[in-house]
């Protein structure tokens, strides 16, 4: 994947990045490690050894310190003080301590961090692409797999024989709308998500819905659409046209066809589907 990152964009990253503690750093680095260009990965290592090289001065400066601290204190004669030991341990002060609200280990991730990480979408976006295949993938061969687990147990299944493929097209097209709410539950306690799950999940649902329902058309001869059905050669223009918008909108989210007409919500394939629907009415 060619990561093409923005000055502006690393500098954003850049203060982000500073203000997470060092074990968040080490799961950000875990999860960036997949970038080809390395800007990010070099800004969160640098900002590790930052904090790694501080910790290793205050360790430093602490033992000096004590030592001479314990240098310079005091002897006092054993005979004048039998009960006191050679040795004397000294606490900080609690006053002195830092606020539990300065501790950056206390720090928790927000929401505007999470979208600050991934408020730029690398071109190509390959592997959101991947990303997007396999959930498609997963979501119908959950289906297939009930499916054909059913027709394993036919004889215990009464009228499962009377199950025809025509019954089972009109649901299929709202398989990828709960492989999209699936992943998105299994997905949901990471630091970074995807872009596409972050931004454009409901619009690639719509285009997902609309672009099985179009496959299903050219199965069953029979168009159903937002709200009108019909069979035969306009079933076959819609379908062909919904088909052709659908695959369009998904590829240029994934990959640099045109940033400034890719849609965010989906509403456009909506309503050129209508315009499909009314022409050939």
């Amino acid at each position: 994947m060619i990561s093409n990152f923005t000055e502006e964009y690393l500098k954003d990253y850049k203060e982000q990045i500073r203000k997470l503690p060092l074990d968040e750093l080490y799961e950000v680095l875990d999860i960036i490690e997949k970038d080809d260009s390395p800007e990010r990965q070099n800004i969160v290592k640098t900002r590790i050894a930052e904090i790694e090289g501080e910790e290793d001065e205050i360790d430093e400066t602490n033992t000096k310190h004590n030592f001479a601290q314990f240098e310079t204190f005091p002897k006092q004669p054993i005979e004048s003080n039998p009960d006191l030991n050679d040795f004397q341990i000294t606490t900080q002060d609690p006053e002195q301590a830092p606020p539990e609200s300065e501790d950056p280990s206390n720090h928790e991730i927000t929401q505007e961090e999470i979208d600050s990480y991934n408020n730029t979408q690398p071109m190509p976006d390959s592997d959101g692409c991947v990303s997007f295949i396999l959930c498609m993938a997963t979501g119908f061969g959950i289906v297939l797999f009930t499916l054909v687990g059913f027709s394993m147990g036919a004889n215990r299944s009464a009228g499962f024989h009377d199950l025809k493929l025509i019954t089972i097209l009109p649901y299929i097209k709202y398989i990828p709308i709960g492989a999209i709410l699936l992943f998105c539950f299994f997905t949901k306690n990471n630091i970074v998500r995807d872009y596409w799950l972050n931004h454009l999940k409901f619009a690639l649902g719509i285009a997902s819905v609309l672009a099985v329902n179009a496959i299903t058309t050219f199965i069953s001869g029979t168009y159903s659409g937002i709200y009108r059905c019909c069979s035969g050669t306009p079933a076959y223009i819609i379908a062909a046209g919904i088909l052709f918008f659908s695959i369009l909108f998904i590829l240029n989210t994934f990959f640099t066809i045109n940033k400034k007409i890719r849609p965010k919500n989906g509403l456009t394939l909506i309503a050129l589907a209508l315009i499909l629907e009314t022409a050939l009415r």
